[in-house]
């Protein structure tokens, strides 16, 4: 199996990666420490200390986004791949909104809420300039669903609500606020987040906000 050396914020690993999702190929990956000069490892092992590492089958190492692209170019794509460049594109506004950066945040910073709440008790607000939509309780942001908007167009990206509210309800009331918002404002809607395309299906008053084209494929649940 291949391993690629890499780490998460780098674009180069993460282009490797989506290349290597496309074509269709498990692959280890190995974390690398943040700074060059640290990477003993990956130096005795390749002789480099640059990422992204690619260590082929048979035990060679390929450094570099486009010489890892040379090695795999006469590699056949899987029947999939066409699907994953469309996600890809699809995601496109997720990537331009720095959503996995917005993830890590709330990941990080996330708040412990009381316990004997109920999703009644929560209230939504809109927060335009982070482009997201934030459930507080008692003044504490415990849950947000984050957007992208291009004209009349909103795509929702991810939706969390903190672990000790999951399963009863706060985020289903996070999302029907959300679109109860985009509604008011004639937008279209694009679900890329996962539990909003779920919500959406199985609360079909929202389904006609769905943009056209994207009714029949959103995705369900990944």
């Amino acid at each position: 199996m291949l391993t690629l050396y890499q780490a998460e914020w780098c674009p180069f690993s993460s282009a490797v990666r989506e290349v290597l999702t496309e074509l269709g190929i498990d692959f280890v990956a190995r974390q690398v420490e943040p700074w060059p000069e640290d990477r003993e490892n990956l130096r005795d092992l390749s002789g480099k200390d640059e990422i992204p590492a690619l260590e082929t089958e048979d035990g060679r190492f390929i450094h570099g986004t486009r010489k890892i692209f040379g090695y795999l170019s006469d590699r056949e794509p899987w029947e999939h791949a066409a699907d994953h460049r469309r996600r890809f594109v699809d995601h496109r506004d997720a990537r331009e909104a720095d959503a996995t950066g917005q993830l890590l945040e709330y990941f990080r910073e996330s708040p412990v809420a009381e316990s004997g709440t109920s999703p009644d008790d929560a209230e939504v607000v809109h927060v335009p300039g982070a482009k997201r939509y934030e459930l507080r309780l008692n003044g504490e942001r415990v849950g947000e669903a984050a957007y992208h908007r291009r004209d009349n167009r909103v795509s929702f990206l991810h939706t969390e609500v903190d672990p000790a509210l999951e399963g009863h309800g706060f985020g289903s009331r996070l999302a029907a606020a959300a679109l109860d918002d985009a509604r008011e404002q004639g937008l279209e809607v694009v679900p890329l987040c996962p539990f909003m395309a779920a919500f959406i299906d199985r609360h079909g008053e929202y389904e006609d906000l769905v943009a056209p084209g994207y009714r029949d494929r959103h995705p369900k649940g990944g």
